[in-house]
């Protein structure tokens, strides 16, 4: 639905109504390329020039915002206006919630008006939407500027004439903006494509040839593009778009490509279906390089997950599967390592020594253990290994009695050496709690230390009452 208003004119005259249905027009076209309830322009001071597109509000509520408009006297952006609406206002539907506005100048620091947009609902304003704003803001001045002179043109020129000047206005003006929009794309990464539907014909803005590694203005079919897709994401590309275009709506996928020059990128593309008589007949939206995003969150993931000296998993990511071995598992098996003789490496040739023999034994276990279910650093010389229901106890002592003998390390430095080694705690899981797992390889471990070190024990449940243990030995 779509209304414009105007107050009372100063004069009617054919070429001023048409300026004022331009300004119309552009109006309508600004609130919908924001998306938003309304679009309006409200003057400072001239009677003859406020015009709205979309629907009305409460002249007091919006009173409100426009005189923080005027004291800001730039661009103002309320992204949620909840806390600003006057109590006498409440009742009045529908109530503002999001208010944006851009001075409107004809001359440098002379505002006669504001360009605003309103809604019923909170909403953010992106930076390329705020440059966008204050282009549509130029153009509206401009629009305002012919419409107020339109009364001096129409003794001046003829119809045709005075048509003809608004086009040139608007053109420049829309140029203008355009040109402020692709830069603001570029420095954004953002690139807008097209696909004709049913012939399947590609429109690409510079970025998206940019992104592809394609010689920009270069001719290019889907089936090259689709080329650069990894399969995966190639494989949910298909679906997602044959789903909106089904559907007649759009969709959002992060994928990854191999762009023409062998670079791997990530790209962040939206979609959205438009038809004509219920009839879909292209697919369009942008494309964002998002690399360097991906990659910082692959590294904090990664942070998140595994341990900095050694490579293999952290405590949290430990009792994370911990959680799911435990959960009432019929089998599976937990254990438990800790380095006997590592203080000693440190006291005698400095925690670079003792970072160094981590890392060793990180490498050293992750490659005896490289079929378990995972390997991780749980504390400063602590280790554990979890093993799934493919494993059983015929399995697990002999590879406990390996663990043990490669993690065996002799180390010299100026003359002296130093000796470390395991001892190595099991517990099968058996249905147990995860606490109850843990608790028993911590058992199993301290039997293990107990019995002389260099040395594996496993819990048993029906002999086991106190500490130390006479468990089965390695």
């Amino acid at each position: 639905m779509r209304t414009t208003s105007a107050e009372p004119d100063v004069a009617s005259d054919t070429g001023i109504d048409r300026a004022r249905d331009d300004l119309d027009d552009f109006l309508e076209d600004v609130r919908r390329a924001f998306g938003v309830r309304t679009a309006s322009i409200r003057p400072l001071g001239h009677t003859d020039l406020g015009r709205t597109a979309g629907f009305g509000f409460s002249a007091a509520s919006e009173a409100t915002f426009r005189t923080q408009a005027v004291a800001v006297g730039g661009i103002l952006v309320l992204p949620d206006t909840a806390g600003e609406i006057r109590p006498d206002d409440m009742a009045v539907a529908p109530t503002i919630r999001f208010y944006a506005s851009h001075p409107l100048n004809l001359e440098p620091g002379r505002p006669f008006g504001i360009l605003c947009l309103l809604d019923t609902r909170p909403r953010l304003l992106s930076a390329v939407e705020s440059l966008r704003l204050a282009g549509m803001a130029r153009t509206a001045a401009a629009l305002i500027a012919r419409q107020r002179d339109a009364a001096t043109l129409a003794r001046m020129r003829t119809e045709l004439e005075l048509k003809e000047a608004l086009i040139r206005e608007q053109a420049a003006a829309l140029a203008h903006s355009r040109k402020i929009f692709e830069r603001a794309s570029a420095a954004a990464r953002i690139g807008v494509w097209e696909c004709a539907l049913p012939d399947e014909s590609l429109h690409w803005t510079d970025v998206v040839y940019d992104i592809f590694e394609f010689p920009r203005g270069s001719r290019v079919d889907r089936q090259r593009t689709l080329a650069c897709y990894t399969a995966e994401s190639r494989k949910t590309l298909s679906a997602l778009r044959s789903r909106a275009i089904a559907e007649r709506g759009g969709f959002e996928l992060d994928a990854e490509i191999t762009t023409a020059t062998g670079r791997r990128r990530w790209i962040r593309l939206t979609a959205t279906v438009e038809c004509e008589n219920g009839i879909p007949v292209r697919i369009f939206g942008m494309k964002q390089d998002i690399t360097d995003e991906k990659n910082l969150s692959d590294r904090t993931r990664y942070l998140a997950e595994y341990d900095a000296m050694t490579g293999l998993a952290n405590r949290s990511s430990f009792q994370n599967r911990l959680a799911q071995l435990g959960a009432g598992a019929p089998s599976g098996a937990l254990m438990l390592i800790d380095l006997d003789g590592f203080k000693q490496i440190n006291d005698t040739f400095g925690h670079a020594a003792g970072d160094a023999c981590l890392q060793e034994t990180g490498r050293r276990l992750a490659g005896i253990c490289r079929e378990t279910d995972l390997v991780a650093r749980v504390g400063g010389d602590e280790f554990a290994v979890l093993l799934g229901g493919h494993f059983d106890r015929d399995d697990i002592e002999p590879l406990a009695g390996r663990v043990v003998g490669a993690l065996r390390q002799v180390v010299e430095r100026d003359g002296r050496t130093a000796t470390i080694g395991a001892s190595v705690g099991i517990a099968m899981a058996g249905g147990c709690t995860p606490e109850e797992v843990f608790n028993r390889a911590d058992a199993a471990l301290y039997a293990a230390k107990a019995a002389g070190r260099d040395t594996f024990r496993t819990y048993e449940p029906l002999v086991a009452r106190a500490r130390p243990l006479p468990l089965a030995s390695g």
